[in-house]
């Protein structure tokens, strides 16, 4: 955590990769001035809870008082310390020999999304944890399960989803199979089966009778299925998403910055390869000198618990954001098991390969550190772009136009006024601003020129009442281009009727640079 916390304070960047911490951190407000009466979210039905708690706390010790989005990366170091904690004592307990565990821990902490995560303020870490200590208790305890050990891992896992809905479905199935082919008569395995199914739906009851009342609270099926990311643009399958399922399982070991659409993701294909090649590299090796012990049922468990999470996670991650470090941080997981696998078998047969093995388990930390170091001192540029846009772009009198995912809009959003895009509602708040992705966001069952003239609509409403109307990089992208960022909206085919909508209706002036944000275009009517 020392080392985490002050990897934090050096990089003074909590936003590396993704902005969406920094709107976490906003919707905690409530919690965090008011807890009594903040509201639920069904999705992060403990996450806002337990982050507001945590960041009254640190404003009562005095620690970045007021500044949730920089508080909420400490509190991210500390989940992830215990998480490497965690992986230390699975280990231990595994192998015995604490070399190998120490070993195993840092090259946990050093992949890529791992240590990204630790970092930042994105929301996923505490969740992430909870359920990552599940499924290593589940490795070693579910070869001969209890309903004890039954009830210990369903308790952790479910408090795990309950911070984050989504990590319910590419474990559970991983933890169901492998009770089901535990060393025990089937009686006892489907007892086992029931016992862990009972504690999930019972924890989730308990914790949402706790909360009966409060405000956002909803009802026990409500919490089980939420439905969050479903008929939305992040929805979808295509050939885009192989681009980004690259991206994310890439990155998990070596993060290369931000891969957020197939354009990016095409462009660094060959490393994101070659860190595919060595995960698979480091797969066929522990299969291959795990084997012989197949049939050891401790092996086993483990086995189908972290590569069931693996397929079952990447079948969900194709269908939504496989790119996303939140979506592949617990999918990947098994990574570091089969490096801990690969530690203990040289051990114990070849310690010049040991030798050689320790010190690569020390590289992804190093390799990433360094990765890391290039997004240095980016909140710092990022508050002084927007104090320059502020004043050449006076937002009382200014609409901007953007693609929608710059992470300059989370600063305007953050700190002019907390107003979302137009999006058909045009509005006079501080930060007025139209993004050209909210129709594939929002509307995914819209047609191209239904996407087109909503924009338009948009545009005209703010030349109508008399705004200046500016425009970001995207103004300069082709239509292959807007397409490729599309493409991961599953909304590629929209691009054609977007681009003519704006380059034939409409022209645009250079108005002015500005380091850490970009271009803007001052937008008039052709």
């Amino acid at each position: 955590m020392i080392f985490l916390c002050g990897l934090i304070g050096w990089l003074q960047n909590v936003h590396v990769v993704t902005a969406n911490g920094m709107y976490k951190s906003l919707q905690a407000e409530p919690w965090i001035a008011d807890f009594r009466h903040a509201r639920l979210d069904p999705s992060n039905y403990l996450y806002f809870p337990l982050y507001g708690a945590s960041a009254r706390l640190l404003d009562a010790l005095g620690i970045l008082r007021g500044v949730a989005w920089k508080q909420f990366a400490y509190l991210n170091a500390f989940w992830a310390s215990l998480g490497v904690a965690a992986v230390h004592a699975f280990v231990l307990r595994l192998t015995g020999e604490r070399r190998i565990a120490a070993l195993a821990a840092v090259f946990h902490l050093g992949c890529g999304f791992v240590l990204l995560l630790a970092v930042i303020n994105e929301d996923i870490m505490p969740g992430y944890v909870l359920v990552l200590m599940a499924m290593l208790l589940a490795g070693l305890w579910f070869d001969r399960p209890t309903a004890g050990r039954a009830i210990g891992v369903g308790v952790l896992f479910t408090l795990g989803w309950l911070v984050e809905w989504r990590l319910i479905f590419p474990t559970l199935p991983a933890l169901v199979l492998a009770l089901s082919l535990a060393e025990a008569p089937w009686k006892r395995r489907a007892a086992s089966i029931a016992v862990l199914l009972v504690t999930v739906v019972a924890t989730a009851g308990i914790v949402q009778q706790i909360w009966e009342g409060h405000a956002g609270a909803v009802g026990l099926h409500d919490l089980l299925w939420t439905g969050k990311g479903v008929d939305s643009g992040w929805g979808g399958v295509g050939v885009a998403k192989l681009w980004m399922m690259l991206a994310g399982v890439g990155s998990y070991l070596v993060v290369l910055g931000t891969l957020a659409t197939p354009v990016e993701a095409q462009e660094a294909a060959l490393l994101l390869v070659l860190s595919v090649l060595v995960q698979l590299a480091i797969f066929a090796a522990a299969v291959a000198v795990s084997w012989k012990h197949r049939a050891d049922p401790r092996l086993r468990a483990i086995a189908v618990v972290f590569l069931g999470t693996l397929a079952a996670g990447q079948v969900l991650n194709f269908y939504s954001q496989p790119h996303d470090p939140q979506m592949q941080v617990n999918v990947m997981a098994w990574l570091t098991v089969a490096w801990a696998l690969l530690l203990w078998m040289a051990w114990r047969e070849r310690r010049a390969l040991f030798a050689v093995l320790a010190v690569l388990s020390l590289v992804p930390l190093a390799v990433n550190a360094v990765s890391l170091a290039r997004f240095r001192g980016g909140d710092t540029r990022a508050l002084a772009a927007l104090a320059t846009i502020e004043r050449s772009l006076p937002p009382e009198r200014t609409v901007f136009v953007y693609w929608g995912f710059e992470d300059i809009t989370m600063w305007q959003y953050a700190l002019w006024s907390h107003t979302w895009d137009w999006d058909g509602t045009p509005n006079d708040a501080r930060f007025k601003w139209i993004a050209l992705d909210a129709g594939a966001i929002r509307h995914a069952r819209w047609t191209p020129e239904h996407h087109a003239q909503s924009i338009r609509g948009d545009l005209e409403a703010a030349f109508t009442r008399g705004y200046r109307v500016v425009i970001g990089d995207v103004w300069t992208w082709s239509e292959a281009e807007l397409a490729g960022h599309l493409g991961a909206l599953s909304a590629a085919d929209r691009a054609p009727a977007i681009h003519a909508m704006l380059h034939g209706g409409y022209e645009a002036t250079k108005l002015l640079d500005v380091p850490a944000a970009g271009t803007y275009y001052e937008l008039r009517r052709r």
